[in-house]
């Protein structure tokens, strides 16, 4: 018979000096499979454009500002329905300085009618 060789002390150092409590959801929720996996967006809000999607996007991060593809849609279809006071630059909220209206590659569409 084989037998393993176990080093006790740490073993019991995982289980009791370094455990933690795991996150556990509040009263009333809904527990589903992979919940504790799922990411918390408390970091994140509507309308800001990170580095990363900005890369991923192929828009620059430096020089004069390019708006995101979605924007000619939304000026469009009008923005979100789930973030009504949402200011979004070139919709409902003046475009950044040196940008331009216009269609045009790097051009932010069609200038308001209305005062924002």
């Amino acid at each position: 018979m084989s037998k393993m060789d176990i080093d006790y002390q740490v073993l019991h150092d995982a289980f009791f000096r370094f455990q933690t409590k795991p996150r556990l959801s509040s009263h009333g929720d809904l527990y589903y499979e992979g919940k504790e996996f799922e990411v918390q967006m408390k970091e994140k809000r509507p309308g800001t454009l990170s580095d990363e999607l900005k890369q991923a996007l192929g828009m620059p991060s430096e020089g004069v500002p390019m708006p995101p593809p979605w924007l000619i849609n939304m000026q469009r279809y009008g923005p979100p329905p789930s973030y009504p006071n949402l200011k979004i630059p070139g919709l409902n909220a003046p475009i950044p300085t040196g940008a331009q209206f216009g269609y045009h590659p790097g051009g932010w569409g069609k200038p308001p009618v209305d005062e924002f």
